[in-house]
């Protein structure tokens, strides 16, 4: 069975989480887990509590397949080299990660936007939060995900293409179509 941990700080972004981790759970059967920094209970911005499996810091994370950082004010702050080095690990390791908005500064920080395609709420929003990071010259401004291998990357404001740019890399050869297809009606005149 696939596992996705969901990394969430204090105030995320439920819009963010919302789509991505439904359709895993829902459409392709992954078991979700919850970390937050301390292990205890995070209220999203629109008061939702999630309860946490574990702390950001539990070496069991490290034996997951998917990593998704969901966007909050708080990542521009949070600065943790243990948790820095996850992430360099599992990207090392081939697994997915995903950060969207505020989290994008997590993987800029931890060095996986060295040569890869990626996004985030902006270039000069990044680079100031992250400043001097790895691989700025390959930031695209584009309102949709980035998928640059198994790294995503997205703003706050695309959390559809983001669920789907994550989903792409889980779903097993032709369901993602079907997904996509479903909700591809949305956005239809």
């Amino acid at each position: 069975m696939t596992v996705a941990v969901a990394f969430l700080q204090p105030g995320w972004a439920d819009w963010e989480a919302g789509q991505v981790l439904a359709a895993l759970r829902e459409y392709y059967g992954v078991q979700i887990e919850i970390a937050t920094p301390d292990g205890e209970p995070q209220t999203s911005i629109g008061g939702v509590l999630a309860a946490a499996d574990y702390r950001f810091s539990d070496p069991v994370l490290a034996d997951a397949d998917v990593f998704l950082l969901i966007g909050s004010d708080a990542w521009p702050a949070y600065r943790d080299e243990a948790f820095d080095s996850l992430l360099r690990q599992v990207h090392a390791d081939g697994k997915i990660v995903g950060a969207i908005c505020g989290a994008t500064v997590a993987v800029a920080r931890a060095g996986l936007l060295a040569g890869k395609a990626h996004t985030s709420n902006g270039a000069d929003w990044l680079t100031g939060h992250a400043p001097a990071y790895a691989g700025s010259e390959r930031y695209v401004d584009t309102p949709k995900a980035v998928a640059d291998g198994k790294l995503v990357t997205a703003a706050g404001s695309a959390p559809v293409t983001f669920s789907a740019a994550i989903c792409r890399l889980v779903a097993p050869e032709g369901q993602h179509d079907d997904y996509v297809a479903m909700f591809a009606r949305e956005f239809e005149n």
